[in-house]
């Protein structure tokens, strides 16, 4: 180790060579760690330089100088940085010159309650205060990181999402730890307190409404528009080319808004804490017309309901009469002020669009049993597909 210092080959591969760093970069060892980069880079082709941090300690002024002049030389990222040294990078603004990322906090969740589940993962209680959502194990950081990047600007637009603190690795999984007290899923504060109905459906309703009266625009979220072209692009192993264009023609023909669609709209991707409803699951946020919030919450509230009643239970975490109770509610309270024929057309237009979203199983549930996805398929074949047209065109409100 020079003067507190070491750089050493950690990977290589045909992209990407990864160099561990370690000790301390300061005036006495800075020009000596520019030399070695340097160096092991000009030896091999690789296109992509990493640098893997965890063990280094400290870095200063001529450290900053030194790694400045190889990123002019070439674009590399640093990765496992430890917080006192991404402090330094965040107050002289490395940070947002170069792609830096902090190493993630490890937690443990042994003996911590399970509070809320869904089809991408769990709610557990860490302690009094806090909560982390835990994504399955497949789920790259990334993931993880644009969804608390969308509950970050959706909080800034008014939604009622919960505080997010820092991405964390638990037990080989990703998470999000969020600051909730005394919190738990609606969907089991609507079963444990079913004289509370009306309340809680009611304030059910009002974010849903909250959503929808927020305005956003391209630069700030994706199109809703664009997530369903991509989810129809994947399923074309289960459907024809001619079938998967109709799923397109359905989608090209909802109307163009610049409406917040929370895009997977549930109790259980709500908690109710300390009186209030939160957000936590905020991965499929976007822009678009309502009637794409309406199709995903009608395909658990409403279709699954249908087609599997065990497993609606299960997803839900509600019982299939207060899952239909909570959908009626839904519907005659966000449409209020209509006359009961018109509420009555609009619900069969989405009721009839939500078959959409289970068509769509293969992508957007591909971790459910594949019983159940062929069952999608095979319901989108008989009860959708040929009842398209009377969705093209028709979405009038």
């Amino acid at each position: 180790m020079r003067y507190g210092m070491e750089v050493g080959i950690d990977s290589v591969t045909d992209e990407t060579l990864t160099l561990k760093v370690s000790g301390k970069i300061d005036s006495n060892n800075a020009d000596a760690f520019y030399d070695e980069v340097a160096a092991v880079r000009a030896r091999g082709p690789q296109a992509n330089t990493v640098l893997a941090c965890e063990e280094l300690a400290y870095i200063s002024s001529a450290g900053l100088r030194s790694l400045l002049r190889l990123y002019k030389e070439g674009p590399f990222k640093m990765v496992d940085v430890q917080p006192e040294v991404m402090d330094v990078f965040r107050m002289t603004g490395f940070s947002e010159i170069m792609d830096i990322k902090q190493i993630l906090r490890t937690v443990s969740l042994e003996g911590c309650e399970v509070i809320g589940r869904g089809a991408n993962g769990e709610v557990l209680r860490l302690d009094d205060e806090t909560v982390v959502k835990l994504f399955g194990r497949d789920a790259p950081l990334s993931v993880v990181e644009n969804e608390r990047e969308l509950a970050r600007k959706s909080f800034i637009h008014g939604i009622p999402t919960a505080i997010t603190y820092d991405v964390v690795r638990c037990d080989g999984r990703y998470g999000t730890v969020f600051e909730l007290v005394d919190a738990s899923s609606l969907s089991k504060a609507l079963a444990s307190q079913p004289a509370r109905f009306d309340e809680l459906a009611s304030r059910y309703v009002d974010v849903y409404k909250t959503f929808h009266a927020t305005h956003v625009t391209a630069d700030e979220f994706p199109s809703t528009k664009a997530i369903y072209r991509d989810y129809i692009d994947g399923c074309a192993d289960w459907y024809t080319s001619a079938e998967l264009d109709a799923l397109h023609a359905v989608v090209d023909s909802v109307p163009d808004r610049d409406t917040l669609i929370h895009g997977d709209y549930h109790p259980n991707n709500i908690m109710y804490a300390n009186g209030e409803l939160v957000m936590i699951d905020m991965g499929d946020v976007s822009f678009g017309h309502p009637v794409f919030d309406f199709l995903a919450t009608a395909a658990t509230q409403a279709n699954l309901v249908e087609l599997d009643p065990s497993f609606a239970e299960a997803h839900t975490g509600m019982p299939v009469a207060m899952i239909k109770r909570l959908w009626n509610y839904l519907v005659v309270h966000y449409f209020e002020g209509a006359d009961a024929s018109e509420t009555e057309r609009i619900e069969r237009q989405i009721r009839l669009i939500s078959k959409l979203k289970v068509a769509l199983c293969p992508v957007v549930a591909p971790n459910i049993p594949t019983e159940l996805i062929q069952g999608s398929v095979d319901d989108a074949r008989q009860n959708f597909l040929p009842r398209v047209d009377e969705l093209v065109g028709h979405i009038d409100w």
